[in-house]
């Protein structure tokens, strides 16, 4: 039975019509706040990445929990607007094909990505904050720097064959290298979802013409362009160190206890005043562990180098999903990695850079 609004007797709780599945460290917070100002769109309730999906061990409470009561069960049935959900998780392992199940080929899907060299940094510097990475990977950090330090884990990794071989099957403990492989992820979708119901955007094209890309956006979506929409909002933009690493993993329990508390058991509901005491030990503990990052350096060029060989499978699976070449805009400075090789020598075909000599 659907769930019933005491006050009007309306039904309530809807399947999302479109989401916006990816990827980390492409804009997807900035997307979710530029989305949830559009006076025909309406998104979860309270958090703006549900975990349902993400997390495997929800399911047992049954998608009438995720879509009636909730994160959607706020919306009318009958309510004209479109109902949609921003997750950058969506394309963890095990993701695509509950969702595939769940949800009608009619959704719409949202791919945003970037450079995805440029992602993996990135990704590598904010997980590192987070405590996410090997404690040897920490400690490099510490010694050399982002750049020099980025380096040695990527090659820790990428030339070590039994871990690259793991990057797909457990995504979430190599999340610097399993969200940059854009294609592999997209293509677990694409046996359900047809190619006309699946829209890229390009991070670098976003930040460059908001408006035109929203505008790309909201007509893929079905709707009309809201004038009182701000495109040009920014959000997580923050460089963040850890104090160290042990303060970084025990903010990742906290951080555990407040998904717990607010988004699963909706604490702040039943007991507001308690979950408030709660929230203010969150944000104090989160202020002493994350401070701002004073290490500003860039990717070493040879780091830059190897990463693009070993993406470049990827990138040219996305050029024929997408119909364009990629190469001016993720490769300005040249030269492009070569496309011959790179269909059969990178990651997209499972085989280590290096092969491709």
């Amino acid at each position: 039975m659907d769930a019933i609004d005491r006050k009007n007797g309306k039904a309530r709780g809807r399947n999302p019509e479109f989401l916006c599945m990816g990827f980390q460290k492409c804009g997807t917070t900035t997307l979710f706040e530029i989305l949830k100002q559009h006076k025909d769109i309406v998104l979860c309730r309270d958090v703006k990445e549900p975990m349902y999906y993400r997390v495997e061990g929800l399911w047992f409470f049954g998608r009438k929990w995720y879509y009636k009561r909730r994160y959607y069960g706020h919306i009318a049935v009958d309510d004209p607007r479109r109902c949609g959900e921003v997750n950058a998780g969506l394309t963890f392992t095990g993701c695509a094909k509950k969702i595939c199940h769940d949800f009608s080929s009619d959704t719409k899907l949202i791919f945003m990505m970037r450079n995805p060299v440029d992602r993996a940094y990135s990704a590598y510097k904010y997980f590192l904050a987070r405590g996410f990475l090997p404690k040897g990977a920490v400690h490099e950090d510490q010694k050399y720097g982002h750049a020099e330090a980025f380096d040695r884990y990527v090659h820790s990794v990428l030339d070590d064959p039994a871990q690259e071989k793991q990057i797909m099957r457990k995504r979430l403990k190599y999340l610097v290298f399993s969200q940059s492989r854009y294609y592999s992820c997209i293509q677990e979708y694409l046996g359900t979802f047809p190619k006309e119901n699946i829209h890229l955007v390009f991070f670098e094209e976003f930040v460059r013409d908001e408006k035109s890309a929203c505008r790309e956006l909201f007509d893929f979506i079905g709707i009309e362009e809201d004038e009182n929409v701000d495109c040009s909002i920014r959000a997580n933009e923050g460089n963040e160190r850890a104090t160290s690493d042990d303060a970084a993993k025990k903010f990742q329990i906290i951080k555990g206890f407040h998904y717990g508390f607010y988004e699963f058991v909706a604490l702040t509901y039943w007991l507001p005043d308690a979950y408030k005491k709660f929230r203010g030990y969150y944000d104090r503990k989160r202020e002493e562990t994350l401070l701002p990052d004073e290490d500003k350096s860039v990717m070493l060029p040879q780091t830059r180098e190897y990463l693009e060989a070993y993406f470049a499978g990827e990138v040219r699976q996305i050029e024929r999903l997408s119909g364009r070449s990629l190469d001016k805009l993720w490769y300005p400075a040249g030269p492009y990695p070569d496309k011959t090789q790179a269909a059969g020598s990178t990651a997209c075909s499972g085989r280590r850079p290096e092969d491709a000599a």
